[in-house]
């Protein structure tokens, strides 16, 4: 089994960048390239269970909330859910602290150990047509790394898909028994050094999923 969320969190902020940029990279610069045969090879690996109606309402919730999904703002994901620990760190600005066991001591323990359980075992696939947002883009990774291989690239990337947040990857949701409290990870990349991951806490109340909070894990900023 993979470490407890809490101490996984924690130990981010030890791990040299050389290590960070082997284990960690998905979107920053070159860590999208370096993990797209990884994503190949997790998508051919097991038969993809199906998204249930809460898998799919908590992913429009945190698209949503946390990137104001919206016609007009149109969303851009990953086809291949984030594996084991967040992408996209690469020599960025690691900001957990304090204040990341506060946001997990609010959060179902069941919910926190389902997303550690699910996310060390196999990622997911998730299937076109994409159903969490107004506008919503279903890519392969391995697609979209020849798309930004540089500054330049990126910012032809960004001016084609107008008022976009950038490329974002989810991770499979971790929900506690009763099905009434959430945990995902989501990361954005938004340029060569534009972009954020965090953690998101999402609650169910008469049926419907929000976001109570979130806990930014990685910046990469100018």
């Amino acid at each position: 089994m993979g470490f407890e969320l809490r101490n996984f969190l924690r130990l981010i902020t030890k791990m040299k960048t050389a290590h960070v940029l082997q284990v960690l990279s998905v979107f920053a610069t070159l860590g999208l390239l370096v993990c797209v045969p990884q994503l190949r090879a997790q998508k051919s690996a097991d038969p993809q269970p199906a998204l249930s109606e809460d898998d799919s309402a908590v992913y429009s919730a945190l698209l949503r909330d946390l990137y104001q999904a919206a016609k007009g703002r149109p969303i851009i994901l990953s086809d291949q859910t984030a594996l084991g620990v967040p992408p996209g760190m690469v020599a960025n600005l690691q900001v957990q602290g304090p204040q990341t066991d506060t946001f997990l001591d609010k959060i179902s323990l069941e919910a926190r150990q389902s997303y550690e359980d699910i996310n060390n075992h196999s990622s997911m696939h998730l299937q076109s047509p994409c159903k969490f947002a107004p506008e919503c883009t279903l890519v392969n990774l391995a697609d979209v790394a020849l798309q930004v291989k540089d500054a330049k690239a990126w910012r032809k990337f960004m001016a084609k898909h107008v008022n976009t947040p950038g490329i974002i990857i989810v991770s499979r949701i971790g929900f506690n028994r009763a099905r009434d409290q959430a945990v995902v990870y989501s990361g954005m990349s938004c340029g060569m050094l534009c972009g954020q991951g965090e953690f998101t806490w999402l609650t169910k109340h008469d049926g419907v999923w929000s976001v109570e909070a979130s806990n930014v894990v990685w910046i990469s900023t100018k």
